[in-house]
């Protein structure tokens, strides 16, 4: 009885085999049966896996939660970074307006910014494709967070003000590691209209040596660079390291693999992933 209403649809459900085996043991305080309940579970999750996945997964896909799989979807790799990648991207250049930047952080909620030279937005280039344009968007140089540039305007590090390299030389990291997690919003940041027109210097605070990816890399490639390195956002760049896109998590994550057993066929689909 017990293994007819307990162990098989358990393990059919959520698809736990170890841990569930010490869950059933604990509960019924009986260690002999350890063996058999973990081959009943095993069997259970892998005829389980043959048709869908499992309820924790499930519930994860209808939330529209991020997160991503162990594995890239299915007959994946003819679909490249080109046309995953979130584009027009917003970049900042090297050193930039203390105006656009405020414009930029309340009109977009991403995490990060490509940092770049030579940003002329009427260049185009072409791309792997005869027929594809795609606007570049300058030289890359690096990216730098929203809570950098948060800390920054918080602390005024402007190149017109004539404390500067006081206030350069006194920043430290821990100005914006104490900041950490809760970063003021960038409405209680405030800057008057004179402000506005100053400069940053955000060279010093980016980072240079952030992972980036070529626009003809394949969405396996992409996926497990995302899995083995835990990034959150990684830059889309041509070969003469242009910015072209970004692909964040939320990209990767709302592509899912459709296996139909009986009709022999696996669909790629792409889910709509809630903010």
């Amino acid at each position: 009885m017990l293994f007819n209403y307990l162990i098989s649809p358990a393990g059919g459900c959520v698809r736990m085999t170890i841990s569930l085996t010490v869950i059933i043991i604990e509960a019924t305080g009986n260690i002999t049966f350890g063996l058999p309940v973990m081959i009943v579970l095993m069997i259970a999750k892998w005829i389980g896996d043959l048709f869908n996945e499992g309820i924790y997964d499930t519930h994860i896909h209808l939330q529209g939660v991020p997160i991503l799989g162990w594995e890239p979807p299915l007959m994946s790799s003819n679909i490249s970074a080109r046309e995953v990648m979130s584009h027009p991207v917003t970049v900042m250049r090297s050193r930039e307006k203390v105006g656009r930047i405020v414009d930029l952080l309340k009109a977009e909620p991403h995490n990060g910014f490509p940092v770049v030279q030579d940003f002329d937005p009427d260049n185009q280039s072409m791309g792997s494709g005869i027929e594809d344009v795609v606007q570049t968007f300058g030289t890359f140089r690096g990216t730098i967070l929203r809570s950098q540039l948060i800390v920054l305007l918080k602390l005024k590090v402007f190149l017109e003000n004539a404390d500067i390299k006081e206030k350069m030389s006194q920043l430290k990291a821990s100005d914006f590691r104490d900041a950490y997690p809760r970063f003021p919003p960038i409405q209680q940041i405030h800057i008057s209209p004179h402000e506005r027109d100053f400069t940053m210097d955000l060279e010093p605070f980016m980072n240079p040596a952030c992972y980036t990816i070529q626009d003809c890399a394949t969405l396996p490639r992409i996926f497990r660079l995302f899995r083995a390195l835990g990034l959150r956002h990684v830059v889309v760049i041509n070969y003469k390291n242009e910015v072209l896109g970004m692909v964040t998590r939320k990209d990767l994550a709302r592509y899912r693999a459709d296996v139909s057993l009986a009709r022999g066929k696996i669909k790629i689909h792409e889910l709509h992933v809630s903010k």
